[in-house]
């Protein structure tokens, strides 16, 4: 017989794929429990597995203590290899079950930035790229890229799992109100406003955010607040504003639109809260088809780079 073929020496030189895998996860975990379940197999399975991939290699790789393991020194070199060979696998996996020729678009984005910033905008990209469809996916909750999603739009702080990150902009919130709702030319002070009704937002968002923390800080008891309206979501928080509701802790870069064409207006004598930011989100593990890229770039392009710092504001921490 001749030379084995490159095939055949991967299949007698190394372990069994599935064993791989095994180690990886256990080797990241530290635990043979907790890699069981993110393997969806028993503990017993991954013991197995890895008392196999230990006798095949002729070393051991974990060292067992009384209720845990961790990584002998020849397992930590094996584990950074097999996992730098596995991503590299993974992305490859990704970027071809991509189409790079693709026109379809896939975006995930929160329900306040589609409602106000992202909608009012995308016929500008639609007059540049007419050929590429966009499909959204809007959620407050914190979908992955395994959810169809090409790239997001997510307000937070990073890092965020398995994503390259760009900064776009932060958000500043003031007390905000339909300028119909005082008479023109109005100035308040802070506790001016416990003789208003304030509209609050409750539900899975920044707690710094609220009334309760604003008025805090400057020194107002929210027990001495006048009764108000409470929502449960960002959009339903504007659209109260909107319509002469009361006050809104609210602000670019989401309503800048209505403070520019002066729907809303901020007329507390109070410096803007600066809170988390959005973020421009690309999966780690691939490369952006030609149209996502276009789309990211676009968004990109959208906001000037600017310091986190913003002069006349102050951030809750």
């Amino acid at each position: 017989m001749g030379k084995l073929g490159f095939m055949q020496k991967l299949r007698h030189k190394l372990p069994p794929p599935n064993l791989l895998i095994t180690f990886e996860a256990a080797g990241r975990q530290l635990s043979f429990t907790k890699a069981a379940s993110e393997l969806n197999v028993s503990r017993v399975a991954v013991s197995q597995q890895i008392h196999a991939l230990e006798r095949f290699l002729g070393v051991p790789l974990f060292e067992r203590l009384q209720r845990s393991v961790r990584l002998t020194r020849t397992g930590e070199r094996y584990h950074r290899a097999i996992s730098e060979a596995l991503e590299r696998a993974l992305r490859a996996t990704l970027e071809i079950s991509r189409r790079s020729d693709t026109n379809v678009v896939n975006v995930g984005a929160t329900p306040g930035f589609m409602t106000y910033w992202l909608s009012p905008r995308l016929g500008e990209f639609r007059a540049i790229h007419p050929d590429i469809e966009l499909r959204f996916i809007v959620s407050d909750s914190n979908l992955q890229f395994e959810d169809n999603m090409d790239l997001a739009i997510r307000y937070g702080s990073p890092p965020f799992d398995d994503a390259e990150t760009t900064f776009l902009v932060r958000q500043e919130i003031s007390p905000t109100c339909a300028s119909t709702f005082l008479p023109a030319g109005t100035m308040l002070e802070p506790s001016e406003l416990l003789t208003y009704p304030l509209i609050h937002l409750e539900g899975p968002y920044d707690e710094h955010t609220r009334w309760s923390t604003w008025l805090r800080v400057h020194g107002l008891d929210l027990a001495r607040a006048k009764a108000g309206i409470t929502v449960n979501s960002y959009t339903n928080l504007v659209q109260a504003a909107l319509e002469g509701q009361g006050f809104a802790l609210i602000g670019p870069p989401l309503v800048e639109r209505f403070l520019s064409n002066g729907t809303l207006i901020q007329p507390v004598n109070a410096k803007p809260i600066v809170r988390h930011a959005f973020h421009l989100l690309l999966p780690r593990l691939s490369i952006p088809s030609t149209a996502a890229q276009a789309f990211a770039d676009w968004i990109k392009g959208s906001f000037p780079a600017k310091k986190v710092g913003i002069e006349g504001t102050f951030e809750l921490e």
